[in-house]
């Protein structure tokens, strides 16, 4: 066979396997309950007719092209909670007796601290330090291309002013400042994309429990770790849908432009209920994309779970999502940051599996980012100034990575047990594509700036670039594998990238 026919047959197959695939379904969830909705019932597939057509519009498409090409997005997690830094009355998040995640945006529900006691930390929560421009400016500098922010996390507490409840940061706190408008401004600005996390199901102050004290009809009630029924809301299920939840989600989609809304915890939520928050959001913007965690399959964003990275490469429309540390929302004493190779590594993995990666970062309650955090996105931000044209705009190749190492990442826990040490060898390659061009990644230089690349030894190739750099670059196809002869790196820092013209 020429090498020119393989190639073409090797990109065939891969549009083919990738189709197959189910990786990123629509059922993909956060909890492994996505909602109450019984698959195949006339009610789901009811709703499903409905949703389809909406899901495979004209505009969803643009929203999609829009959120492939910028592949890298900052997430933040910030409220109330974030004043506690993960210690409620002297005691942490790990001490004491306690049910739930160790996070500590959960310290509400871990701590069973009570409704009206918890709302007393709105009156002190005044983060003088808080500057949209600035937070902008540090997503910027670490080459991200968008920015979402919990506009209300599972506490209730909002941080825009809404008309729907009186507990958000305009009304509630001596802050008084609505920053998710400022945050959208200094996005707009800036050039970012802009997008809000939402917590639709799940709110401990208001009556949301995800619908499992009524809608767990088809199983036994799980996940029951996430309610609050140390001091539980009169509000039933459905009217904080009705009441708060749905008109929150239409102040945020009619008063602030959104390119992405992340719901969250969908667990029992019925999938009307579900269906409702999708047909709102595609009237207010049909090209506003959703999380998967909208529930019953009703989205357009999958995600493999939290600081989980997928086993397998998939074309549709997917996120991974990690922490910079171990947790969400700031907690002041974990110190396990992921280093720029490590985070460059989940970037990396994500990308090349046909994936976004929104890396999260926690600010404290006076408004600041950790500056350990912000030193290591910067350094990767530098690695994307010189070889982001392998990342960014583009899809997966055949394969998306050749050489020894083979790491796992199923979680925060699994990362921090295993203790990965994030040393690869020179042969570790990952590999992207867009258009006529195959860029590969390596994390290492060889020491005799020699490279061996197996996976291209049967392509028909034009020519190859160092990203970074104009100098000529040799190369030969023998032995099993491409020999690429690197010109002398004018540049430290982590690794290279090639440029593998087609």
């Amino acid at each position: 066979m020429k090498k020119s026919i393989k190639k073409n047959c090797l990109l065939m197959g891969l549009k083919t396997s990738l189709m197959m695939s189910t990786l990123m379904s629509t059922n993909t969830s956060a909890s492994g309950v996505n909602g109450s909705g019984i698959p195949g019932s006339e009610e789901m597939l009811e709703l499903e007719a409905k949703w389809k057509p909406l899901n495979h519009s004209a505009a969803k498409q643009r929203g999609r092209e829009r959120f492939n090409d910028n592949k890298y997005g900052m997430f933040i997690h910030w409220g109330l909670y974030s004043q506690c830094g993960g210690v409620w009355k002297g005691e942490k998040m790990e001490e004491g007796p306690g049910t739930g995640p160790r996070v500590a945006e959960w310290i509400m529900r871990r701590k069973e601290i009570p409704r009206e006691e918890y709302a007393k930390l709105a009156k002190t929560f005044n983060p003088v330090n808080f500057d949209a421009d600035e937070w902008v400016a540090i997503a910027k500098a670490a080459g991200m291309k968008y920015m979402v922010i919990t506009s209300k996390h599972h506490d209730g507490f909002a941080l825009f002013d809404s008309k729907v409840s009186d507990f958000n940061v305009v009304k509630a706190t001596p802050f008084k400042r609505d920053i998710i408008r400022e945050l959208e401004e200094a996005c707009r600005k800036g050039g970012l994309a802009f997008g809000v996390y939402y917590s639709h199901a799940l709110d401990w102050r208001d009556g949301g429990d995800s619908g499992m004290k009524d809608y767990a009809y088809h199983e036994k009630p799980q996940k029951k770790l996430f309610v609050n029924h140390f001091d539980p809301s009169p509000v039933k299920f459905d009217d904080y849908i009705a009441n708060k939840s749905l008109p929150q989600v239409r102040e945020l989609v009619n008063n602030y432009d959104l390119k992405e809304i992340w719901l969250d915890t969908p667990i029992y939520i019925p999938p009307s209920y579900s269906f409702e928050f999708y047909k709102t959001i595609y009237a207010a913007n049909p090209e506003t994309l959703v999380s998967q965690r909208i529930g019953n399959g009703f989205g357009d964003i999958g995600t493999p779970g939290d600081n989980v990275i997928p086993d397998e490469a998939s074309e549709n429309t997917w996120e991974g999502i990690a922490t910079t540390n171990n947790s969400w929302g700031y907690k002041s004493y974990d110190k396990d940051w992921k280093s720029p190779k490590e985070t460059l590594y989940w970037l990396v993995e994500n990308v090349s599996k046909g994936g976004n990666f929104l890396l999260n970062v926690g600010p404290d309650g006076s408004g600041t980012i950790p500056a350990k955090s912000v030193e290591n996105l910067k350094a990767v931000g530098q690695w994307l100034k010189i070889n982001g044209e392998a990342i960014y705009g583009t899809k997966p190749w055949i394969k998306n990575h050749e050489g020894p190492s083979d790491l796992k990442m199923k979680g925060t826990h699994h990362r921090s047990k295993e203790k990965f040490d994030f040393v690869f060898s020179e042969n570790d390659f990952w590999f992207t594509k867009k258009d006529e061009k195959v860029y590969v990644i390596a994390m290492t230089k060889p020491q005799n700036n020699v490279a061996f690349i197996k996976s291209l030894e049967a392509i028909d190739i034009k020519a190859i670039r160092l990203l970074g750099q104009d100098d000529e670059v040799k190369w030969t196809q023998k032995n099993g594998a491409l020999e690429v002869r690197l010109p002398k790196f004018k540049t430290a820092g982590i690794g290279y990238a090639l440029e593998i013209s087609l």
